[in-house]
């Protein structure tokens, strides 16, 4: 008898390891460049293949990447998605080894790229991206996603801030899921971060756990026990000093930024018109989420605001709080047996109710006994929505004798496509416009669960002065769902203008400066270039309507000390790139054709879908962002190197890991969703 061992399966090779992880990030002015080096070594005697994965915030565009390997630096550039495919099938076609990363509409967020290591052979991985903080809820968040997936020996986090007015609040959570909110997180801080405030402007953050507090952090994170080393999100969250009545706007060599985000306003009254999905996919735990949600989103509206609940699955109720069988139903088969050009019927006026403890306590009980079922009729749902935000408050006695008309706020919540009566995007999303013209009303979608089409939905509220949100199915939702109101809960001023004398900015070279809504809490951002002549700007306002009437506010000038050429660019493609998605090539109606929202006459940005896309990958280009219209192409000789940008695959928990083209196994996953 022989012995077995020579029918036994080959010796498991030692994976690669992850040797060094280092993250660099600098802020300057609310601006952020992070740079990730991720270090590998083959211990094995053989080749084996060595992956290095990042996940990305949303916002963020890659601006760089390179890689070492036996003492060679092979640097990426950037070229149009169509012409970087091209460079990358010739670069096969000769025997080279070609990486070509794009970014899919779909996962944005994720880069990844794969080198075929030498045995005994080391390769480093140096990734940078950028993006301009968004301040909400009152505080800026800096998140770096750290899941090396192993025990790194070499692991720092370095995060330094320079900022134009004094930090007045820095604080560094304990490390954060990536899967769950922690509601005590304000309350709760990572012992292993080391803060240095280096001068009241500015601030260095050190993290850099030891494999034996890897080891623990991991095991605290890391459901599956094969995983070994920490996962989550290392976050910093800051604040600044700023005037609580006037705008701050930064120079540096031509080019402003303009910061307003007022602190002493109170808050305008608003009409908040909430539309709820109750089909059938919303059965179980997502519609008993929702409930939760609404009861504490409904104690949380203030003393002179008013509301609506608006349920629809097939049908479309609006809900008479005094009286139920008064309450509206829209039924599609009325609603589509007449022409198109032939008025449809509706009924005459909803009222607003005003958010006294009556009136939640009537809210509360109507939204337990709802139950899914049926069909998802987007379409008249958001015709019903538009209407009752529109009249709802024709009851309102101070709106009728010249008062103070709340603001109209629509909260439009849905899981799935629409599959009930008109189920075109693109049609509805014309019908929308349509109906809300200029527009009145702000819309803010919510996008629950993987079935929700997301795409749709973030055009739906670009075209209508709002913003769309992923809520993800996990036990955490209602805190989401929470979370995402306390955003808009708090309207300070509405028809935002920022005005700039002629002669002093540079033509069209100015982003978005007209804004339906201002929020407590967060801050509007305008950039662009001054005029070739003009060293330092004039007299420049800020106009709103507030709780006292038409306000305008001064600003307060200042000189920056590092350039603010690449946030200008940065901030110019990103609203570009929103434009081009709301518009959409299918979509043949002109987008945003009203001067309040993302465009005006004097902005850079126009009208046309078409152009924005051209400006966008001509700035993208020329600043090498990595953007949905731009690739990355990395070509390397005589070695085999590949990515995945296309099979991106979301796991049971919301997150999501390209798989290689060629097979084989996922090693040093740098961030991870």
């Amino acid at each position: 008898m022989r012995d077995g061992s020579e029918f036994g399966a080959p010796p498991k090779l030692p994976r690669p390891e992850m040797y060094s992880l280092r993250v660099d990030s600098r802020v300057a002015y609310r601006f952020a460049t992070t740079v990730i080096s991720s270090r590998f070594a083959n211990p094995a005697n053989t080749s084996q293949e060595v992956f290095f994965t990042v996940a990305l915030p949303d916002t963020a565009f890659i601006s760089g990447f390179l890689m070492e390997v036996s003492g060679k630096v092979y640097e990426a550039y950037v070229k149009e998605k169509v012409e970087a495919k091209k460079d990358y099938d010739q670069a096969v076609a000769a025997g080279q080894a070609a990486a070509h990363v794009g970014l899919s509409a779909r996962d944005s967020n994720q880069f990844t790229v794969s080198v075929n290591l030498e045995p005994l052979s080391k390769v480093t991985f140096n990734l940078t991206y950028e993006e301009l903080l968004t301040r909400r809820l009152g505080v800026y968040n800096l998140v770096i996603n750290l899941h090396p997936g192993q025990i790194v020996r070499d692991l720092q986090v370095d995060v330094f801030i320079k900022e134009s007015g004094n930090i007045t609040l820095l604080r560094v959570p304990e490390l954060r899921s990536v899967n769950e909110i922690d509601p005590e997180e304000a309350n709760k801080s990572n012992t292993l971060a080391i803060i240095e405030r280096t001068s009241p402007s500015e601030a260095h953050i050190l993290f850099s756990p030891s494999p034996e507090e890897q080891q623990k952090l991991g095991e605290s994170f890391n459901k599956d026990k094969d995983i070994k080393g920490l996962g989550g999100q290392f976050v910093v969250q800051y604040d600044v000093s700023r005037d609580p009545l006037a705008g701050e706007v930064l120079v540096n060599e031509g080019y402003f930024v303009h910061f307003f985000s007022p602190t002493e306003l109170p808050p305008l009254r608003k009409h908040v018109v909430f539309v709820l999905d109750v089909s059938g996919s919303m059965e179980g735990r997502k519609l008993g989420q929702l409930k939760e949600a609404m009861f504490a989103i409904l104690d949380d509206l203030d003393e002179g605001d008013y509301f609506n609940l608006v349920e629809f699955s097939y049908s479309v109720t609006v809900w008479h709080l005094d009286l139920a069988a008064a309450s509206s139903v829209f039924s599609p088969l009325n609603l589509h047996q007449y022409d198109e050009d032939e008025p449809k019927p509706h009924p005459g006026p909803t009222p607003a109710f005003p958010a006294t403890p009556e009136y939640i306590a009537k809210a509360k009980e109507i939204i337990r006994k709802m139950r899914a079922g049926g069909g998802t009729n987007i379409h008249d749902t958001l015709k019903t929505a538009i209407r009752v935000a529109h009249e709802g408050l024709m009851n309102v006695t101070s709106a009728r004798e010249g008062g103070k008309v709340p603001e109209p706020i629509i909260v439009f919540l849905t899981d799935g496509e629409p599959t009930v009566g008109e189920v075109r995007p693109n049609k509805i999303l014309s019908t929308v416009s349509e109906f809300n013209e200029h527009p009145e009303s702000a819309i803010f979608s919510l996008a629950f669960g993987d079935d929700a089409d997301f795409v749709f939905l973030k055009r739906l509220s670009l075209r209508n002065s709002g913003f769309a949100r992923k809520i993800y199915e996990a036990a955490d939702a209602s805190l989401q769902l929470r979370d995402f109101y306390r955003q808009v809960a708090s309207p300070l001023l509405a028809n935002v203008t920022f005005a700039y004398q002629p002669g002093q900015v540079e033509e069209n070279s100015v982003t978005r400066h007209k804004f339906h809504t201002l929020f407590a809490g967060s801050e509007l951002v305008v950039a662009g270039r001054l005029d070739p002549g003009l060293s330092t700007p004039g007299s420049w306002e800020v106009g709103g309507s507030s709780l006292d009437g038409s306000t305008v506010f001064p600003v307060v000038r200042k000189l920056a000390t590092s350039s603010l050429e690449r946030m200008w660019a940065y901030l110019t493609v990103q609203q570009l790139l929103e434009q081009h998605e709301a518009q959409n090539e299918a979509d043949s109606r002109p987008y945003l054709d009203q001067e309040e929202n993302i465009t005006s006459t004097s902005s850079m940005i126009d009208d046309s879908g078409q152009d924005s896309k051209e400006k966008a990958l001509k700035l993208a280009l020329q600043y090498s962002f990595v953007t949905p219209l731009t690739s990355l192409v990395i070509v390397k000789p005589n070695e085999t190197s590949s990515v995945d940008s296309e099979a991106i695959h979301p796991t049971e928990d919301g997150g999501h890991y390209a798989l290689p083209l060629h097979g084989g196994n996922l090693y040093g996953n740098v961030g991870k969703y």
